[in-house]
Formats: structure tokens, sequence, C-alpha cells
């Protein structure tokens, strides 16, 4: 069973199936999952005498001994069957253990029999041959015709001035293209979102651009690019903006002027087309369906029965049924747990620069590796989904026990599994403005966790420069200011413009909700402040290697200035702020002084100057020594694991988190520095402590480092870590040992670099 989800209690006498956990309560939402040896589940198929293990039972059999199938029945060690993971939708599926192989069910009809003993199955369809074909091209005309003509939220999108620049398909010159400098012309272009990769590949430079402007040759250009004209020729838009040939490259004034551009690009195309299966700009936008996606019937006739004897609400004959299974396809809408990782990562899905580019843009076509898919404000479809259908009429006894399951459902499922299933499933909901804008879905304490979230999943992807980081994001930062600063919640703090002001002001002044590093003035010490290298389980899609962590987990040197030591982006891993049912409040005698961000270029939300960055806070600052943790030869560097502090033995309850593995720091004579714990918070209900750990940066005698000192204490300092302290020695009672720990530090104004 998932942790943390419990499986529903059906009403009535009937006993669950212990192989497949059916009967089923009508569908809620609710998810479960059931692990067992392949060849115990087969035995009490065989002789249990439950219909729904007979069915499940064929469909494995069937696969495995077909030519398709990549695996044998030898080759598999145990199954997991998974019933509504997806959990914004139905699904019935089974997983081959120790491999990512996995299956799905589903029907092209639900029938009475169906919907009343297999609740959890999905409508399904076989989809094209390939995306290339006509009918995958109808089938991406009629989503958008769809969507422009009935979706309220999307079809509320004008044509808008052109970019730039862009690419005229329709020029002159056979099957040439062209490089169109525009003149904010209004009218529908299209947008190409896809992987870069590693092989060159043709791209705009200062010494190419007025020859692109004349023509490109077809040849030229890679086949993701091809297919990118191809498609948006057949759906009758004449300009396409691909970012490699619509900037100038070796322009880097040109590029940040585009970059600051970028959002409004992707956020005002009529669609945006999304490589989403290339690894790079050769491997092309269309695929042909692989063999082994081969779809398999089920035929069964139940009888006057159920599944286990049972009278079902008719003794009249059930007709014959027929189920279909296949390899589950590769969804940009499937939910995604630390235990069940997405089944095949779309290489698209890796990059940075896509989560604003899918996020912010109304409508965007997915080409995958088996099939389209489908994203606009309103609505998430793919060729295997069929269009919505009424389900069929149930008998009303079974009604009534549907609404009152989805009444214990609705209680004893908590708001973070709806929030989790719409941030794994329905992400492009989820981090959409219509969403934030929602006053009733959304209050200030849901945007701030929501902003949270962001950063960690943005912290999972890829990003081809360093400097890109706040780039890739200033679009939606730009959108969730405009939402914060209309809100008035509980946060808030000092402004951080220079003046001096209570921690815990709630209402905020004009422009007291700025966007600093890729953190928020009004709630740095409300939370954003309190991220930690996040250290991702290791899932049942990845090889076992006899530990519990992922292949990112273990504590990485920092490498190159990218953002200030106090931002989440100042490392080059995943982060995990603190959970948002432990909110952290700022503490008396701590507030912000000051924040300064200075960006590069015009983007006020995109790169930052080194040297125009510091964070300054008043608060308590305790001195400690630092000493490396005793470690076994060869194992891993975990970031709680990493160091010890002195001032922290004796009885104290703590957690050490820090950002890197700290060889950094070994002095000359192989000792680490001193370091400094700086207080800002207090976890509610946890009632942990919170604490910057920091060190102090050498003098080098320059002008920046003794400007920014001056400003403080002295000194300037580096954040390495993150500590929370939540219990002390014995016999001193919570308020003791808090006092005695703060006691041997010192009020001080400490700047941040």
């Amino acid at each position: 069973m998932l942790p943390g989800i419990q499986p529903s209690i059906p009403s009535g006498d009937q006993a669950r199936c212990r192989g497949c956990d059916h009967p089923r309560p009508p569908y809620t939402g609710g998810y479960t999952s059931i692990r067992s040896s392949l060849g115990t589940f087969l035995a009490k198929a065989e002789h249990a005498g439950c219909k729904i293990c007979s069915v499940l039972a064929e469909g494995i059999l069937q696969f495995l001994g077909s030519e398709c199938s990549p695996l044998k029945r030898e080759g598999v060690d145990e199954v997991l069957l998974d019933f509504n993971l997806a959990g914004s939708r139905r699904s019935v599926e089974v997983k081959f253990l120790p491999t990512t192989v996995k299956l799905s069910f589903f029907a092209s009809k639900i029938t009475p029999w169906l919907a009343e003993n297999m609740p959890d199955l999905p409508l399904g369809e076989e989809v094209p041959s390939s995306t290339s074909s006509q009918a995958s091209t109808s089938w991406a005309i009629r989503q958008l015709e769809q969507c422009k003509k009935t979706h309220v939220s999307c079809n509320s999108f004008p044509p808008a001035p052109l970019p730039s620049r862009v690419l005229d398909l329709f020029a002159e010159g056979g099957n040439c293209v062209r490089l169109y400098v525009s003149g904010g012309e209004k009218v529908y272009y299209a947008a190409l979102s896809h992987c870069w990769g590693h092989r060159p590949f043709l791209r705009t430079m200062s010494g190419s651009l007025e020859s692109h402007r004349s023509a490109i040759e077809w040849h030229r250009l890679p086949r993701t690019f091809q297919e990118a004209v191809e498609f948006t020729r057949k759906l009758g838009i004449r300009y396409l903006w691909i970012d490699s040939l619509c900037i100038i490259q070796d322009d880097i004034e040109d590029w940040r002027r585009e970059a600051s551009r970028m959002a409004s690009v992707y956020q005002n195309a009529a669609v945006v087309i999304s490589a989403a299966k290339a690894e790079g700009a050769y491997g092309g936008l269309y695929a042909d369906l692989p063999a082994a996606n081969k779809v398999f019937t089920i035929k069964f006739t139940p009888g006057a029965r159920g599944m286990a004897g049972e009278k079902t609400t008719s003794e009249r004959q059930v007709p014959e049924q027929q189920i279909h299974v296949r390899r589950v396809l590769s969804h940009p809408h499937r939910v995604i747990t630390p235990y069940h990782p997405s089944v095949t990562r779309l290489p698209i899905f890796t990059r940075g620069w896509v989560m604003q580019e899918r996020f912010l843009s109304p409508r965007i076509l997915h080409f995958g590796p088996e099939e389209l898919s489908f994203e606009c404000l309103e609505s998430t479809t793919c060729q295997c989904t069929p269009p919505h259908h009424p389900q069929p009429r149930q008998p009303q006894e079974l009604q009534q026990q549907q609404q009152q399951q989805q009444q214990k459902e609705e209680v004893k499922q908590p708001s973070w599994y709806a929030n989790f299933v719409d941030r794994t499933a329905r992400p492009k909901h989820y981090y959409s403005l219509r969403h934030w804008q929602s006053s009733s879905d959304m209050t200030r304490a849901d945007l701030e966790t929501c902003w949270r979230r962001l950063v960690e999943d943005y912290s999972h992807l890829q990003l081809s420069r360093d400097a890109d980081v706040f780039p890739a994001v200033s679009g939606l930062a730009r959108q969730m200011r405009g939402v914060r600063a209309g809100r008035r919640g509980a946060s808030g703090m000092s402004t951080g413009t220079g003046t001096e002001g209570a921690a815990d002001h709630d209402d905020q002044g004009e422009g007291g909700c700025e966007y600093v590093a890729g953190l928020w003035t009004d709630t740095l010490l409300r939370g954003d402040l309190a991220w930690s290298v996040q250290l991702p389980l290791r899932g049942f899609d990845e090889p076992k290697k006899g530990d519990r962590w992922g292949p990112a987990a273990v504590c990485r040197p920092r490498e190159g200035w990218r953002a200030p030591s106090w931002s989440w982006a100042s490392v080059r891993v995943p982060v995990k702020f603190v959970d948002k049912n432990n909110r952290i409040e700022p503490v008396a005698g701590c507030e912000v002084i000051e924040v300064r961000c200075e960006p590069i270029g015009p983007d006020p939300m995109g790169e930052l100057k080194e040297c125009g960055s510091w964070l300054v806070l008043r608060s308590r600052l305790v001195p400690t020594g630092l000493r490396f943790t005793e470690r076994k030869s060869g194992a891993e560097k975990l970031p709680w694991d990493v160091v010890n502090l002195d001032i922290l033995d004796g009885g104290y309850l703590k957690n050490v988190m820090v950002d890197d593995d700290c060889q950094g720091l070994v002095t000359v004579d192989e000792t680490l520095p001193t370091a400094y714990l700086v207080l800002f918070g207090r976890g509610v209900p946890s009632q942990a402590w919170y604490f910057l750990l920091l060190i102090r940066v050498p003098e080098d005698g320059s002008v920046e480092v003794r400007a920014r000192a001056a400003r403080g204490d002295g000194h300037v300092y580096r954040r390495i870590g993150l500590v929370d302290v939540f219990g002390g020695p014995p016999g001193l009672g919570r308020q003791g040992w808090i006092n005695t720990l703060l006691g041997k530090g010192e009020d001080a104004v400490v700047t941040i670099i």
C-alpha cells in the first residue's frame, strides 16, 4: 500500500479479494497499490474464482507470451497492481518488477457490469500508427479548434504582435524558409519548444543574420526544425519562432534583450509545438508507434453472478465483456510520486526552460514517442484518451453507494492530496495564472507554497547555461508577483529597501512583495530561506543498489557563482523547502534590513550581478566549531551527515543540512573554519528553531567586499547550510535550552552574499 493512502472499505458485507482488492468501492479518486510475486498472483487468479484477477492474469500472460514483449515470464519477479494511480483519472495498471515495463488496462466502452465491478477501469482508444499520419494531424487540428471555440479561458487570445524575429514559412523559393524581422504585426504564429542536445546545429549568428533574412536552405535545417516547419504549415500558420534561429546566438546584448521577452513569445503563441521525445535538434518531431505497444484484447462472459459468486444487481445473463491491455504510453500528465516516477522521462521535461514554455503557453502540443498530447488552460488530453462520453447509467442502489462513498472520501482525503494530484498530474493547471488568481481556491499561504513547489520542481531540471537559472523562470515569477501583490494576507516583513520594520507586520505597502534571487521579500523569514538539498528516494523504476537513495543523493561540491548563497539557485542540485504543514514564523529580534539583487540585463527578474547581490539580517549570531563526521570509506556524503557543530553537542536534537560537501572550506592546516548560526524563524506547530549556517568570507581588499561588510558587523558571510534544532539537553525545558543556546551568541547585523 502506498504510504499515507489507505484503501477504501466498500459498504456492505462483500469480502475483498486479497489478490486484486476487488470488489472496490465506486470511483471517487483515491488510489491503491498492491505488490505480489508473479507466481503467487497467477496461482490465486487460477484458483480463487475472482473474475477480476483472471482478467488481469490473462492480460499479463498475453503480453508476456507475445513476440513484441521485451520480457518473458521467467524474467519477472513481482507485479505491482495500481488502481487509479493517476489520481485525477481512472487507471488500472500492472508493473513488472524489477523492470520498468508497465501495462495499462482499458475499455473502448464502459458497460454497466464494468462500471459496477471495475470502477477504476478507464476508457481508451488505439492510437494511430505514427504521429506524422493524417489521423494524427486531424486529431491535433480538432483539439485546437475545440479549444478556441469552446474554452472560455483559452478563446480570449486574439492575434498578438509578432516577436522581433520569426521564420516565414511561406517565403518564395521552393521549400526554403527565411528569417523575417517583424514590425510588430498582429498575426497568429507558432513557437517550438525543443532540446538543443550536444550535436552542433544551425543557429543564427552575427555573421549569418543577413543571409538568413534572405533564405535558409532546407537541407541546412536539422530534422526537428524541418518537421516543425512541415507541421506548422499543415496548421495553416505562416510564422514559426525557434529560439536558436530567431535570437542572435553570439550577441550577448541581443540574447539578453530577447530572453527578457521570451515569456511573452510563448504566452502569445497560437500554439507551442513540443518536440517532447527528441533529445536534440536532430531527433525529429514525429515517431512511429513501437511494436511493443500492441493492443491485446480479453473477452469474457461474467455470467449471472459476480466476481466471487456473489449476487449482482441483476440476475439476468450479463453479455460478453471486452477489456484491452497494452504497455503504458508516455504521458506528460502522468502522476509522479517518490515510489512511482514517470514511466518514461521524456527528454523535453528534463529542460529548465520547458517549465516556462509549457506553463505560459495557452496551448501546447507534445509530440511523444507513441502519440500526441495536448494541454491548454482548461484541458489535458491525448490520442489514447477518447472524447468525453457520459458514463453508463448505473443501478439506483449503486448510485447511492457511490454518493455515500464520495462523502466519506472527501472527509478522509486531506487537501494536500488534491494539491499533490494537481501538481503532478495537471501541472499546467496548478502553475497557471488562472489557478493562482482564483480567490476561492488559492489563499495567500497557498500562493507561497505554490511558488516553493514550483522551485522544487524546477530545481530537478537541467540548464545548458548556468546564467539561465533566473531568466528561465522570469515569466512565471512576473505572473506570481502580480498575483501576490494583489493579495493581502498574514505574511509580511520589512520591505527590504533599507527601512527597518517589525518582522511580523501584516500589512504590506506597495513594493513589499519584491522578487529577489528566486525568493520573495515578504516571505524570506516565513519559509523562503528554509530550503535544503533534497534527497530523492530511489523509486521502483530505478535499479536496486543496496540503498534507498537515488543517484542525486550525494552531497556535491559547489561550482562557480550564479546566485547569492542564501538563494536556492546557488546550488545545482534539487532542493526542498520546509513542508507547508510546518510553517515558519519570524522570531522577535530578527528582521530583514536590506535585500539587494542587481540584474545584469534589461530583465529585473533575470541574470544577476555577483557584486550587486546581498541580504542584510539583524538577528542573533552564535559562533560554533565545525568538524567532519566520521564516515566509512567510500560511503556517500549525505547532506545531514557531512559536518557536526560543537555547540550542539551534549543532547541537542537537530538536523544539520549542508549545501555542499564542505571540502572547499578546509584550511591550510586541514581544519574547518569557525561557523555561525543565525536565527531566523520558528516552526509551527513543530516548535523547531531554524538557523542559517554561515561562514565568514575572507577579506580580499576589494572595494565591493568592504562596502558590503560596512552594511553589517564589519564582516561578510556566506551560507553553507540550514540547521533546525527541535530538542535540547534534558532537564532544561524547551525555553531553557533555547535560551542557553542563544545566550552563547550576540545580537548582530549580518551581511550574507
